[in-house]
């Protein structure tokens, strides 16, 4: 009796970034958001007003550079690297268009374009306004040095706003664990290689992280996959291509989960 070979099922592309997305929408909830401001305001106002506070700046600073030999020098730089605002944008508007062209959709280069002007423009004026010099020189105080721009840091935000971004970009690509790791390593890498070498104080280091994930919140509130957008810019898939790799359960993007809102990643 002649056995026949199993029908094979034709390959297909996985599902389109931002549009019909393996992702679960942002939760509605806003109280996360405004935890992250109030966090960011009090250690702002603390950095002002109580003295203790710089003193713990001070302590960390003077045990770092006390004990920082050559091997966990490099690694801290390498660490520190994960959080340069050049490489990143590039990165991520390189995976966005190349998106665009496998996916014949411009949402990915939207998200990824806008990307740095957000976060450039909110860190940027925040270092301005604020003032601060940094560990070895400059004035620690807030408010203080005109010609300094150290707090909040932005290598720890970018560490947080761009991997997370990336993240979502590449979600159809990614097995769960590695987007998490994705979602949450780099910033705390950043973190911990910024604040090892002196860079920043470590208030700025937090100042950054609190910051970053505000951020990337704030860009994954945006509904990149049902912005009305012309057909040239968004084309669907061809009749009978079909979306692979369904997950077992549905994640919410970076944003939602941080800060414990419903419906995110953990």
């Amino acid at each position: 009796m002649a056995t026949g070979r199993p029908a094979r099922r034709p390959e297909a592309r996985p599902p389109r970034p931002l549009g019909e997305p393996v992702l679960a929408p942002m939760p509605g909830g806003w109280w996360p958001d405004a935890l992250l401001v109030a966090a960011f305001a009090a250690l702002t106002a603390a950095l002002v007003w109580w003295s203790p506070l710089l003193e713990v700046d001070i302590a960390v600073r003077d045990w770092v550079d006390q004990h920082r030999p050559p091997p966990v020098t490099v690694l801290m730089l390498v660490l520190d690297y994960l959080g340069q605002g050049g490489p990143l944008t590039t990165l991520t508007v390189a995976v966005s268009f190349w998106l665009a062209w496998r996916h014949r959709t411009i949402r990915p280069i939207i998200l990824a374009g806008l990307t740095p002007i957000v976060s450039t423009l909110l860190i940027v004026a925040l270092k301005r306004w604020t003032a601060r010099g940094a560990p070895h020189h400059g004035s620690m105080r807030l408010f203080s040095d005109k010609g300094e721009d150290f707090y909040p840091s932005g290598h720890v935000s970018n560490g947080i706003v761009y991997w997370g971004v990336l993240a979502v970009l590449l979600a159809p690509y990614l097995a769960v664990p590695v987007r998490r790791l994705m979602q949450w390593l780099p910033g705390v890498l950043v973190f911990i290689g910024t604040t090892y070498l002196s860079y920043h104080w470590l208030t700025d280091s937090i100042g950054g992280y609190l910051l970053g994930l505000l951020i990337v919140r704030i860009l994954l509130r945006v509904p990149w996959r049902t912005i009305p957008l012309p057909r040239w810019l968004d084309r669907p898939h061809p009749p009978g291509e079909h979306q692979v790799n369904p997950p077992a359960r549905q994640d919410g993007p970076p944003g939602a989960h941080l800060c414990g809102a419903a419906g995110g990643p953990g």
